[in-house]
């Protein structure tokens, strides 16, 4: 009975030059079916198609070893090898890539006319326990229509805005009273103002109506006050027990060292810089020293016009 079929499906195409077979039939076999177009391998048109009510269902056509059809599934499609897709194709359901997805030309999501490699069109993009990494430059530019909303937001899970980059300003938002907006660095911090050779070589501080605080430029900072930290001060220098050295000490340790007792010396100064805040208390302390120093002359001074007026 199978080689009965075999034969009628045979005789069927064979007459499929001159007539068409006019009849509903099952198909069925336990093997292959092979349905061969073109044996005398002279090229042309060849292919195989599939009709219905005159309207083709399934068309078959070599060019170049692929296949090209239109193709419509109502269930699932499984590809072991390459799927490729040449022209239009719509997922009205889920699409699952369990292994690499590959798009050589443009992806458009909320839009079917993508201008870059993935353009979204009033879409979200979100990334859940990932990270965002480039092998070059990433590169941010908000709007690209020109329509002057060109800022970067960064926002909380609430939809608070904690910072954003506006025409070339960064602004900083804290929601905490007490400590405001930190910009916080483990690493180095550099600030590398008039990169692009402008001149402009300017760090400003302003308040929050815009008013300058202090500037930094060209390594020099203008402020209005300086206020420093410090844990001691040198009225120590006034206490009894403190040891002033005798001025003929001093004079020995001058000639000697070139510096005063308890300062960094010129060449130290230099290799190592200078420490305002310690440098600021050591003349303090050279002060109190002086003073100290004036009231004994002026003590020995007064002995001596005492002595001579006797």
């Amino acid at each position: 009975m199978k080689k009965k079929n075999r034969i009628v499906i045979t005789l069927a195409l064979a007459l499929g030059m001159t007539g068409s077979l006019r009849a509903q039939h099952v198909i069925q076999t336990v093997r292959a079916i092979d349905i061969k177009a073109d044996t005398d391998v002279q090229g042309g048109h060849e292919g195989i198609r599939f009709f219905t009510r005159n309207q083709q269902l399934l068309g078959l056509f070599h060019n170049g070893g692929r296949f090209y059809t239109n193709l419509a599934l109502n269930q699932s499609l499984d590809v072991g090898g390459n799927a490729v897709f040449s022209g239009g194709t719509q997922f009205r359901g889920v699409m699952e890539a369990d292994a690499k997805a590959y798009f050589n030309n443009r992806v458009g999501i909320g839009t079917s006319n993508p201008v870059t490699g993935l353009h979204l069109q009033n879409k979200d993009f979100r990334i859940d326990n990932g990270s965002i990494q480039s092998w070059g430059a990433l590169v941010f530019r908000p709007d690209v229509d020109n329509s002057g909303d060109d800022v970067v937001s960064f926002r909380t899970s609430t939809n608070r805005e904690m910072a954003k980059l506006d025409d070339g300003d960064l602004f900083l938002r804290s929601f905490n009273a007490t400590t405001g907006g930190i910009i916080s660095s483990n690493g180095p911090l550099k600030l590398r103002p008039g990169n692009d050779g402008t001149g402009d070589d300017v760090v400003s501080f302003r308040t929050g109506s815009n008013e300058e605080m202090a500037r930094l430029q060209n390594g020099v900072l203008t402020l209005d006050q300086v206020r420093l930290n410090v844990s001691t001060f040198p009225d120590y220098v006034f206490d009894t027990n403190y040891a002033l050295m005798p001025l003929e000490d001093l004079e020995k340790f001058i000639e000697k060292n070139k510096h005063l007792p308890n300062m960094p010396s010129e060449q130290e100064v230099i290799t190592s810089g200078m420490s305002v805040g310690e440098i600021n208390l050591k003349l303090v302390e050279k002060v109190e020293e002086l003073t100290l120093y004036l009231i004994q002359l002026k003590k020995e001074i007064a002995e001596l016009k005492r002595e001579k007026s006797h």
